[in-house]
């Protein structure tokens, strides 16, 4: 095959990080991955706490009214931070590509959150707009090559005056390999740090940057992780 397409020199690089076996962690070949992952006691992302930048944003009024307030929780694992968002009044969708894990957690969540068994980057997302859309460790897992098809993807569901939460691995304090040789060896290596720079550049473009900084590890009632970066984002009326 000679690429001359865009769709096909995407399906090409898809081919090489499928081809590792550290490579795509976002297709549905990688669910048993994350069902054994997120359910290993003793990993920090078996905790039922929300993240300490939700429980942070929310408390200084960043986040905006959550009170009846549409949220996509992207990437949402067991759920933790969508059931702390409905507890604030807001309406989740939760979507994830760990059927069992979301099949095992949906009995546990409160009124007000949905849970949806969705590949973000091939499948039908869920419907917009949405007043925040929350992604904590979903996106450092993209290859390079797919973050645009996740910008093009999700960025259009936010709604105008709406919120963007991300956190990402932090290449300040875990420092990962460079895009280039991801793409030309396929392995993703456990996922790709970001600077605080990174997060302002990339989504900087179509969002307002309302605040970027190292996730905290100081509180009780949240979780927190030092080799973590948050940033905030609003979308401009």
């Amino acid at each position: 095959m000679r690429v001359g397409t865009l769709d096909q020199l995407l399906d090409l690089l898809d081919g090489v990080v499928a081809a590792h076996e550290r490579g795509d962690r976002t297709s549905r070949s990688a669910e048993p991955f994350w069902q054994r992952m997120l359910t290993t006691p003793g990993h920090p992302l078996a905790t039922t706490l929300p993240d300490e930048t939700l429980v942070d944003w929310h408390g200084r009024g960043l986040l905006g009214e959550l009170r009846g307030a549409r949220v996509l929780d992207v990437g949402c694992g067991n759920g933790r931070n969508a059931a702390w968002l409905a507890s604030q009044g807001a309406h989740v969708v939760g979507i994830d590509i760990a059927t069992g894990l979301l099949d095992a957690s949906r009995p546990g969540m409160p009124d007000g959150v949905t849970l949806a068994s969705v590949d973000v980057l091939r499948e039908e997302l869920p419907a917009g707009p949405f007043d925040l859309v929350y992604d904590s460790g979903c996106f450092h897992h993209l290859a390079p090559h797919r973050r645009l098809t996740y910008l093009q993807r999700v960025l259009p569901l936010l709604a105008e005056g709406g919120r963007y939460g991300i956190v990402t691995f932090a290449q300040e304090r875990q420092p990962s390999i460079g895009d280039t040789e991801i793409l030309t060896t396929g392995d993703t290596a456990g996922g790709t740090s970001f600077t605080l720079e990174d997060l302002a550049s990339i989504f900087g473009d179509d969002l307002h940057l309302l605040e970027s900084r190292a996730v905290r590890e100081d509180r009780a009632d949240a979780f927190g992780a030092g080799f973590l970066n948050a940033a905030l984002f609003r979308r401009e009326h």
